[in-house]
């Protein structure tokens, strides 16, 4: 009984730790653009591929 409880423990506590591993990060850029016919927003946002490149380099 005592084994399982431990394998159940160790299983849940390995699996909190891969959950905090799934998180992405990104950068949102907006940008409005108005002209004589109205106004326009644009949204991009840009996913970080490497690691360490937080935020990612600009275009």
């Amino acid at each position: 009984m005592r084994r399982l409880v431990a394998s159940t423990l160790m299983l849940s506590f390995l699996s909190i730790g891969l959950i905090g591993c799934a998180e992405k990060s990104s950068t949102t850029t907006e940008k409005t653009v108005t002209t004589p016919q109205g106004k326009t927003t644009i949204k991009t946002e840009t996913e970080v591929k490497k690691t360490g490149d937080n935020p990612p380099p600009a275009n």
